[in-house]
């Protein structure tokens, strides 16, 4: 740089790293410009010096930003493609269940394989909300059921470094809300809160009932009155300043001297905000700290009725079976015929098309997204020609629920895979009873 200065040029913007006086490091950016007397000589420099952290900070980021985005691109393909297999393993799984007697030895294999599949397709449905491929779909649960799992997989982690605990108010705390997304977000509070604890200490979940009123509390004067299920997460040994009380569920805020940052939390409030809930931080007493989660109670159990009811009896009728996974194709239709259907099949949306022009189709059941074409769009084209069939389409991709908006919803729903064959069943029993 002195070089580049006794020859009378400019350096401009050279970044590079100063010391500070407390013994700190700091990324700056320098602009050194000569100075010149009378003759034209240089006889100097004039330094600005800039402090370009916040700048480095988000370069960074940026950069972390756009290998989350091809690395969850990535996941959510290869979430698609496993559905596709968990869809025919535990599909197989379950006709051979009920093949078997009661007392054969094979059972235990059996309910082996059914329950690894139900754990992947937990995993798939991971790898699709990272790849952010998956909505809300809200629906009611126990939020002590929730609380219990996160509590048993945070023991398998961190056990071996802190005490664990949980208390459970009964009857039980009914919310409305995505029962994956919010089993997520209670897992990123209790992992920030051990993060947290530097030498150890203790983690403490506990679920009660609340009836909220005007006068509940002057300082959360932003909750409105009602009855809510409350969740209080406590962190015994938590070392947090009193900045990061205030500023915890900024984006991007970090505290003073970690490197934890508010993103996840940040993405916590939000999904709890959607969820028609509140939270917040407090810290009531030294070396103690509790994340606080409301969200409306619900007063009954309105969930649609579980798969492993038995499903109403058939009706007769048409099935067109469209998926280009042959797999997948041959299992629907084995489940199907099994209950006495008609069935027909395509590996193709063009061979499917060219079936219904000879056949009269009842219902057709189709993957949305077919090889070279789309499962919605071969739906539109036969309802324009037999409007009186039903829909239902399967996917892999929770968000593809969107394919159903141009049609009539008492004509057409949506089955996600991995299914079991009693879910598929009741679909389409359903459809072609109405």
């Amino acid at each position: 740089m002195t070089a580049t200065l006794r020859r009378g040029e400019r350096v401009a913007n050279r970044e590079t790293v100063r010391l500070r006086k407390d013994g700190t490091t700091i990324d700056v950016a320098e602009s050194v410009s000569p100075i010149r007397n009378a003759a034209g000589d240089v006889v100097g420099a004039a330094i600005v010096v800039r402090d370009i952290r916040e700048h480095k900070d988000l370069e960074a980021r940026f950069r972390q930003a756009q290998k989350m985005e091809a690395v969850g691109r990535l996941a959510g393909g290869v979430a698609h493609d496993f559905n596709n297999l968990l869809t025919v393993i535990s599909g197989h799984a379950e006709c051979l269940s009920l093949a078997i007697t009661p007392d054969s030895p094979m059972n235990r294999s059996v309910s082996a394989i059914q329950a690894s599949a139900a754990r992947a397709a937990t995993l798939t449905q991971k790898l699709l909300s990272f790849g952010r491929r998956q909505v809300l779909q809200p629906r009611v649960v126990d939020l002590g059921g929730l609380v219990m799992s996160v509590e048993s997989e945070l023991r398998r982690t961190f056990g071996h470094r802190i005490s664990i605990s949980s208390s459970i108010a009964r009857p039980v705390c009914r919310v409305r809300v995505d029962p994956g997304q919010t089993e997520r977000a209670l897992a990123t509070i209790a992992t920030h809160a051990i993060d947290a604890m530097d030498d150890g200490g203790a983690l403490a979940f506990r679920v009660s009932h609340a009836d909220i009123g005007p006068e509940w509390s002057p300082s959360r004067a932003f909750v409105k009155p009602g009855l809510f299920t409350r969740l209080d997460v406590t962190g015994a040994g938590m070392t947090l300043d009193a900045d990061a009380h205030v500023r915890m569920f900024e984006p991007f805020f970090r505290e003073k001297g970690t490197t934890r940052d508010g993103m996840g939390l940040a993405a916590v409030f939000g999904l709890i905000k959607q969820s028609g809930g509140y939270l917040w931080l407090e810290g009531e007493r030294p070396g103690e700290t509790t994340f606080t989660v409301l969200l409306p109670a619900e007063a009954a159990d309105t969930q649609a009725p579980s798969a492993d009811q038995e499903p109403a009896e058939p009706s007769t009728g048409t099935i067109l079976v469209v998926d280009d996974d042959d797999a997948v194709r041959a299992l629907i239709v084995k489940i199907l015929e099994h209950q006495g259907y008609s069935v027909l099949e395509a590996a193709s949306a063009q061979t499917g098309l060219r079936l219904s022009r000879s056949r009269s189709i009842d219902l057709l059941v189709s993957d949305v997204v077919l090889d070279g074409a789309r499962g919605d769009d071969l739906a539109a084209t036969m309802l324009a020609a037999r409007p009186e069939m039903r829909l239902l389409c399967i996917s892999g991709y929770p968000a593809e629920t969107r394919a159903l908006r141009e049609f009539d919803p008492t004509r057409a729903l949506f089955l996600e895979k991995p299914f079991s064959a009693a879910q598929l069943i009741e679909r389409v029993s359903g459809l072609l009873e109405q």
